[in-house]
């Protein structure tokens, strides 16, 4: 058997791959490791730890580039864990070939993120391979930060579910570069640290929506959980242009990649003021659906729309690959 490219892609056969994989490491007191940051329980609180790897392509794109897309998503990894980042790390793959002013730019990306949010790269590594080994530019980035409590408190039937923006912009602005059709939408990317901050004591969990989009995201946080979900389709915050373009290419809204968007839980009493504190960061947050049933043997996430209900299972098969 070999590598198949929906391996990769963020749903049902990634994570069949890494529980695979996974079974050939040995055992540690690390908690979380099946989540966005691998948390360790230490003197000075919780330390938590991630890492990522970008192959974007286009490496340009309204509103980003791939620098942007890799420092900003992995300080939102570790951000979902409620875990400021205090550092960084960067690992660049480069093509023999590649342009010496595109990846000037990359940096000026990279390093304008870790100025406005006090991250600073502080280590790495470069490696150069021969033309056509690999495909221009990839890019590496690890997280380290340490915090007293960990967003992970246990869901609860009648939690709320909060998503912080609109749907499918990132993936949508980086398409538009790539199949060359025109739109208005830009990327969502951006760091998610300060979002997170101000609703941390409000919420019980948090994740963003990247490969495998808001799909990926709530199986991933009910199969975790063991809990049921019920969505309104008619709530959901979405552009028209990213409507229009969904339905031009042919592909499903729930499993694109945001890179500036996260869904959160809080309970009924504290949802209002959870939506409200994040409508300050992005008008278009909103209570998108709930918790319905916990501690289920067969969890599933529903969809309600216009026509009644649908599931809306973890993506599978040939998602848009090179989002993020």
């Amino acid at each position: 058997m070999t590598i198949r490219l929906n391996q990769g892609n963020g749903g049902k056969e990634m994570n069949s791959l890494i529980d695979r994989l996974k079974q050939h490491l040995p055992a540690s007191n690390w908690t979380h490791t099946d989540n966005d940051a691998a948390i360790l329980k230490t003197d000075i609180g919780f330390f938590g730890l991630t890492t990522d790897s970008f192959v974007v392509d286009p490496i340009f794109f309204p509103g980003g580039d791939i620098g942007k897309v890799a420092v900003c998503g992995t300080i939102n990894d570790l951000a979902m864990m409620g875990v400021p980042a205090s550092a960084l790390t960067l690992g660049l793959v480069i093509e023999e070939g590649f342009p010496e002013e595109d990846l000037e730019k990359i940096m000026i990306s990279i390093g304008f993120i870790s100025k406005k949010t006090g991250i600073p790269v502080v280590t790495g590594d470069t490696k150069v391979m021969e033309k056509g080994k690999v495909d221009k530019l990839i890019i590496n980035t690890s997280a380290v930060g340490v915090t007293d409590k960990v967003l992970d408190t246990p869901l609860q039937k009648g939690d709320k579910i909060i998503l912080s923006g609109s749907l499918g912009d990132h993936a949508i602005a980086v398409l538009s570069q790539r199949f060359e059709f025109k739109t208005s939408v830009v990327t969502c990317c951006k760091p998610l640290i300060d979002e997170i901050a101000a609703v941390k004591p409000l919420i019980k969990q948090a994740k963003d929506p990247t490969r495998g989009g808001l799909a990926s995201a709530l199986n991933d946080i009910a199969g975790r959980n063991r809990c049921s979900m019920l969505l309104d389709e008619e709530k959901m915050p979405v552009k028209k242009e990213v409507r229009s373009a969904v339905e031009l290419l042919g592909i499903d809204l729930y499993s694109l990649a945001c890179e500036g968007r996260f869904v959160c839980f809080a309970s009924p009493e504290n949802a209002h003021e959870t939506l409200e504190k994040l409508k300050v960061f992005n008008p278009d947050t909103a209570i998108i659906g709930e918790v319905t049933d916990t501690e289920e043997e067969h969890p599933e996430v529903v969809l309600q729309t216009r026509f009644g209900k649908r599931l809306m299972p973890m993506p599978s098969g040939n998602i848009v690959p090179r989002i993020c």
